[in-house]
């Protein structure tokens, strides 16, 4: 067979299956983003966010191009004596295109960008449902088939306008607008249920049982809980403000009451950080899915959707039995296209049926059957964000990057690499959550939000918030470390070092204890792992973090720490090798020349803290204030983010940053809960 007999029948091949290519990609890609578009919102490695941002973007080219195809091949029919029956199925399946184009309920958008684009969006419908419309028309009378075709066209169209409509209602100016005058009517109904007079002093109990929240089974509680201050914050995403009575409607929902023992606080604040789960999860539906339209009039569209893909494949199924003028692949493509359609609706209809939102409304029946099937079906471990901290070393990661120089694999240093930046993970414990909401609890309980008038001995919020481990120093007596280490240094810099200087006194502290990573107390685990997940923001996440040089110090110090890495890591094979704080700042001294690097600070920093150890200040000591600082950094850091970028966090299986200021607001400690707010939401 010689090349032009080749590229002919190369050519015919693809003319034939040029569109029904097309389209069966069409649907595989909707069958991937319905299967995997909602698990970012609890799953942030790199193959899946790849694999949902490849099948989000390709989707809407290929079913567009599919379209186009079909347009063209209708529009190029000639009425003329050779062709007096022409193939209909190519129209046939350009509504079904349009019902891809209306895309899964599990994401309308990848990012928060695409919510602004809902203008773009609605002049593709036109163009779209047009281009669809066409392809039916000149195939019109033809043949039977295409009467079936109409009910899907109709899904499309329903379909499409639903995704457009979820844009829309998500893009930040009408957001904006549908807060503002939604703040008020929650407002209103919250001041009668609870009226001012009355709220001072009520305990969590008096507050459920006002809310109607005491009818609901014990299981459902935390989501009709989470619900509510969703309603209440949900309005921080639009730049508005909310009372001082609101936000300590949340405080209550979420805090223990005074003298409580220390189990139960344990518990109230993994029970905090489970509520907010569930509050943010809500969020991320309402910003990237169409999974609110279950509790809202847009089940309509829904059904309509179902109801004509079922009712186009059954159709279709009847007119094959009685008369089948199509070749054996249309019609099994056909059932592919229609029974997939129908596949992919079901699974649509369970994923809502298991949602939140539809827990919620199956709680508020009220029934025992309901709460038979509610506590049957629902499980409160269902996984909602990723559930740990994204870990990056500094000192580890220059040491791989330095055997990866003298590698001769580089593409396994490469992967080593991405372990260490990525992979690395800390699980959140009961012991992080209790010390945050302690912590938090403190810094609140220095600025009292009771009263309209601050009173004069409390703490300015601004100045609470600006707290980025002086705090801590200073209230233990240590003010020259707190100048040196903190007020002296901008946000990155003070990163840096306290980074560098746990990882010294961490290490150090293993080889005192002759090796046993096992032995340091756990306060200690949790600075090590705050302060890598606070470097990790720094390195992957920067626009999270308040502006600054970071970059430049980070570069800088981690070139000069690559250089020492050699002889502080080389004395022992293995992570944990000895390497004391005054040897490390002794070398340091000798050697650093560099007036960007944090290097010898963060070892002078740590030499300091060794040496704080003494018969009164313990390790634990030590540690716990350690702690202390960087749950201080890392409030801080979260309430500098703007709410765009916590918004667009949820999207990457969400932050611990993001949980930590979602808690400070409901306990009051974020600037748009000031009384004097110039927008307040106060009934």
């Amino acid at each position: 067979m010689d090349i032009n007999s080749l590229s002919k029948r190369a050519q015919e091949l693809w003319n034939e299956w040029e569109i029904r290519s097309l389209i069966l990609s069409s649907l595989f890609l909707q069958s991937l983003l319905i299967v995997t578009g909602n698990r970012r919102k609890y799953h942030t490695g790199i193959v899946l966010g790849g694999l949902v941002w490849i099948a989000y973007m390709s989707a809407d080219y290929v079913t567009t191009y599919a379209l186009g195809s079909v347009s063209r091949v209708q529009g190029g029919w000639k009425a003329n004596r050779n062709n007096p029956t022409p193939n209909i199925i190519p129209a046939f399946w350009a509504p079904i295109l349009l019902v891809h184009l209306g895309g899964p309920d599990t994401i309308t958008a990848y990012a928060l960008e695409d919510n602004e684009l809902w203008l773009r969006r609605l002049l593709q419908l036109q163009i779209q449902t047009a281009t669809a419309a066409y392809s039916l028309f000149k195939s019109w009378g033809k043949d039977p088939l295409i009467y079936i075709a109409i009910p899907i066209f109709v899904a499309g169209l329903a379909k499409y306008g639903e995704r457009i409509l979820v844009l829309w209602l998500a893009s930040s100016n009408k957001f904006r607008d549908i807060e503002n005058e939604e703040v008020d009517t929650f407002q209103s109904e919250f001041g009668k249920k609870i009226p001012s007079t009355v709220f001072y002093g009520m305990y969590k109990e008096d507050l459920n049982k006002r809310l109607e929240f005491d009818s609901i089974i014990a299981e459902a509680l935390y989501l009709h809980e989470a619900q509510f201050l969703f309603r209440m914050f949900k309005i921080f995403y639009a730049d508005l403000a909310l009372s001082h009575s609101s936000h300590m409607a949340s405080y209550r929902i979420l805090t223990p009451p005074e003298n409580t023992d220390t189990e139960k606080s344990k518990n109230a604040a993994t029970y905090a950080f489970k509520v907010i789960e569930v509050e943010l999860g809500f969020m991320y539906d309402v910003l990237f899915t169409k999974l609110t339209s279950v509790c809202s009039k847009r089940t309509i569209l829904r059904s309509i959707s179902f109801l004509s893909s079922a009712s186009a494949l059954v159709a279709f199924s009847l007119m094959i039995m009685n008369k089948c003028s199509y070749t054996e692949t249309e019609v099994i493509i056909s059932y592919i296209l229609l029974g997939g359609g129908v596949v992919l609706e079901i699974y649509g209809v369970i994923m809502l049926l298991l949602s939140d939102w539809a827990m919620l409304r199956l709680s508020l029946v009220k029934k025992p059957w309901a709460d038979a099937v509610f506590k049957a079906i629902y499980s409160d471990n269902n996984k909602r964000w990723k559930r740990y901290m994204a870990q990056h070393d500094l000192a580890d990661a220059q040491i791989t990057n330095e055997v990866a120089a003298h590698s001769s694999s580089r593409l396994a240093a490469q992967l080593e690499a991405d372990i260490v930046h990525f992979a690395a993970a800390a699980h959140l414990g009961s012991l992080c959550a209790d010390t945050h909401l302690e912590k938090l609890s403190h810094k609140r309980s220095r600025y009292s939000h009771e009263m309209p008038d601050p009173d004069p001995g409390m703490n300015d919020l601004k100045e609470i918030l600006a707290e980025r481990g002086d705090q801590v120093l200073k209230s233990m007596g240590y003010l020259e470390i707190s100048r040196t280490a903190v007020v002296g240094l901008d946000f990155h810099g003070s990163l840096l070092l306290w980074h560098i200087a746990t990882d010294i006194c961490y290490h150090d502290d293993i080889h005192q204890n002759k090796g046993d990573a096992n032995k340091p107390p756990p306060s200690s685990k949790m600075s090590r792992s705050l302060s890598n997940y606070m470097l990790y923001l720094l390195s992957e996440r920067p626009n999270m973090l308040p502006k600054g040089i970071g970059e430049a110090r980070y570069k800088q110090t981690g070139i000069q720490l690559a250089e020492f890495s050699g002889r502080w890591r080389s004395e022992a094979p293995g992570r944990h090798t000895h390497w004391s704080s005054e040897e490390f700042l002794k070398e340091i001294q000798e050697h650093d020349k560099s007036n960007v690097s944090m290097l010898h600070d963060a070892c002078k920093l740590a030499n300091e803290l060794q040496h704080l150890e003494t018969g009164e200040f313990t390790k634990e000591d030590k540690w716990r204030m350690i702690s202390k600082i960087w749950v201080e950094i890392l409030t801080y850091a979260a309430s500098n983010c703007g709410w765009k970028q916590h918004g667009q966090a949820l999207a990457n299986g969400g932050e611990l940053l993001t949980r930590v200021c979602l808690l400070m607001a409901h306990l009051g400690l974020s600037e748009q809960c000031l009384p004097s707010a110039k927008k307040s939401s106060e009934p």
